[in-house]
């Protein structure tokens, strides 16, 4: 169970960011915590009197954000120029936070850092656990599972928050899609699909037998599909509140540092999303 989450709060001050501040709120209720404030001004070599003053004034807001709900502790803000995903990994390494939180884009509105831009790349190279926010409640939890130490970290992590918070669970696994061999019958086809059902659904039931359940209100499901799609329409179908699920290992290639089904999920989630590393 974490007791105390050490936060790097990022903002752009957008409608994403307000909602990204209620969720802190919650966390604070429930955490011992420490927050670090941040805001990245880009930097526009072609306008740097304008940069410069609009620093100076993104400074007070976030000071002014920081009293509000600093709730007494240090305050510890950060006002920097240059490129906000680059600055926010900086950061968030050198004072060793545990959890990046971040707005995530609500509407059309015009955004600082832009959703395809700052927020994917943070989400993307991150050493951290990256919490988007686009719903200030914490009621209602989907946990994405497919038996890897990465989702093992993610379920740890989404029944805390259940604890905490009397959230309802559920877990959800997605069964990959069954390649028949060429002249297969129906017949055999639909005794294949069913043995390898039953053989991960038993995988998954073993996978869970190590977590404690026994205090929460829990779902469990096992369905046909590819796992960001299985996510996805659950999470929109049922109006989750959180999807919380595993990032992957890392990789030199850009497009699957995070894996595919987590880069789906935070492009198309329709709710708030918790990256857990």
């Amino acid at each position: 169970m974490r007791e105390r989450l050490n936060i790097l709060f990022a903002t752009d001050f957008s409608l994403g960011s307000k909602i990204a501040l209620k969720t802190l709120k919650l966390l604070q209720r429930k955490y011992q915590n420490n927050v670090s404030w941040i805001h990245v001004v880009e930097s526009f070599w072609k306008d740097w009197v304008n940069s410069g003053a609009y620093q100076k004034e993104a400074a007070q807001r976030l000071e002014s954000w920081c009293n509000k709900y600093s709730n007494g502790n240090k305050k510890n803000l950060y006002v920097k120029a240059g490129n906000p995903a680059d600055i926010i990994l900086d950061v968030s390494h050198k004072i060793k936070a545990n959890l990046i939180l971040m707005g995530g884009k609500i509407t059309e509105e015009s955004s600082r850092y832009k959703s395809g831009t700052a927020v994917e790349s943070v989400v993307r190279f991150s050493t951290r656990s990256v919490w988007i926010c686009q719903r200030a409640k914490i009621s209602k939890i989907l946990c994405g599972i497919d038996g890897s130490p990465s989702s093992a970290k993610a379920l740890e992590f989404a029944i805390d928050l259940s604890k905490r918070f009397s959230a309802k669970l559920c877990i959800i696994h997605a069964i990959p899609g069954y390649l028949p061999a060429f002249g297969m019958t129906e017949r055999t086809i639909r005794q294949e699909e069913d043995k390898l059902k039953l053989e991960d659904t038993d995988k998954m039931k073993k996978f869970l037998d190590a977590f404690d359940l026994s205090k929460i209100k829990t779902e469990i499901h096992f369905q046909w599909g590819a796992s960001a799609n299985v996510i996805l329409d659950h999470a929109e179908d049922f109006d989750y509140d959180l999807i919380v699920i595993g990032a992957k290992g890392h990789s030199l290639l850009h497009h699957v540092l995070i894996g595919s089904t987590v880069e789906k999920i935070l492009r198309y989630a329709p709710c708030s999303m918790l990256v857990v590393r």
